[in-house]
């Protein structure tokens, strides 16, 4: 009896390890973050079996006030703020100083915490790299990143659409989600080395701009897709994936510096003065194609816009024919209006 006890004892344990180690494989071990001062937020270490080269990733929604013990791990950390902030890091002795949009990064085996201010609710979505595991491309970063000591990268919008989808990959059970996972990494990795190479040649096309957050994105979008009409403040929210119009006002308010209503007026203003630029397009055709009551509705607002009438307009591009077929050459009278807050491009 003893012997077949053993024996039954020996093959339990090997069943309650082969569990175990499925469990591991087919779900990342997850640690929800319970802190007074998290309003949400989860850790999924080494998430991927078949990754090894990504060890953590997570994402969390700060309180206001909230702060991080000094820590470390054994590859690159990248963490991007997603809205909130300004955040700043203690990294030894330098204080670096988190925006919205930046990705910050942090070198293996580094300490680094929160700086000592008192911070405002923050959404952070964070990923751990070992990069060297990623051949030439990952080695290229590495060297980027450790010849500059860089420390934050600006102007990585994108950065909040990959990371999400990262996480999705690793919570999720769909096949192939290991590959995913990797090519998700890859253009995470051709981003910043973008980004980096952009920053060091100066040029003149990268501007560092603030990029709008995920909800942000998505109504700008959809405004932009919308020029015909005026959007009924519930719909543009809900195209947002936003709950609720207050809180949705107020994000998009703190982000763009203007309402969506504003920002969509001066979308459709921006469209209308291109079309009257067409030949044969009239003031009352462009007010009735973007969404405005009237002409003369639209004339006001224009003229508010743009300094200048929309017949105005018409008259240059009748003068500006004229001026082309006589070999003469004429100069537009239309001003470019005052921005307020950061309008459309």
């Amino acid at each position: 009896m003893t012997a077949w006890s053993n024996c039954a004892s020996i093959f339990l344990r090997i069943i309650v390890l082969n569990i175990i180690c499925l469990n591991n494989i087919l779900f990342p071990i997850v640690k929800v973050i319970r802190e007074a001062t998290h309003i949400s937020g989860f850790l999924y270490e080494q998430p991927l079996s078949e990754v090894t080269a990504l060890t953590h990733c997570g994402e969390a929604l700060c309180a206001r006030g909230h702060s991080l013990r000094l820590h470390s791990h054994p590859g690159f950390e990248f963490h991007y703020l997603a809205r909130g902030g300004p955040f700043t890091w203690k990294v030894g002795k330098e204080m670096i100083r988190h925006p919205i949009g930046g990705i910050s990064v942090t070198y293996p085996h580094e300490p680094h915490a929160s700086g000592p201010e008192a911070y405002p609710e923050t959404h952070f979505l964070w990923l751990g790299l070992m990069l060297d595991q990623f051949g030439e491309a990952g080695k290229r970063l590495v060297r980027l990143l450790t010849t500059r000591h860089c420390r934050l990268i600006l102007g990585c919008g994108e950065a909040e659409s990959l990371l999400r989808g990262l996480i999705t990959q690793v919570i999720s059970q769909r096949p192939y989600r290991a590959t995913v996972v990797r090519a998700y990494l890859q253009t995470f990795i051709a981003l910043l080395e973008q980004r980096l190479c952009a920053a060091a040649q100066n040029s003149e096309d990268y501007v560092p701009l603030l990029p709008y957050s995920h909800s942000t994105t998505k109504a700008i979008s959809y405004l932009e897709k919308n020029l015909e009409r005026r959007i009924p403040l519930q719909e543009l929210a809900a195209a947002a994936a936003c709950r609720g119009t207050t809180n949705f006002c107020t994000r998009f308010r703190k982000e763009v510096g203007i309402a969506p209503a504003a920002y969509h007026r001066a979308l459709r203003l921006r469209a209308a003065r291109e079309a009257l630029r067409q030949p044969a397009f009239s003031v009352t055709m462009a007010a009735l194609q973007f969404g405005f009551n009237s002409s003369q509705h639209f004339s006001t607002r224009y003229r508010r816009e743009f300094g200048v009438s929309p017949s105005v307009v018409i008259s240059d591009r009748s003068a500006e024919r004229f001026h082309t077929s006589c070999g003469i050459a004429g100069k537009s009278r239309e001003g470019h209006g005052v921005p307020h807050g950061r309008r459309p491009p």
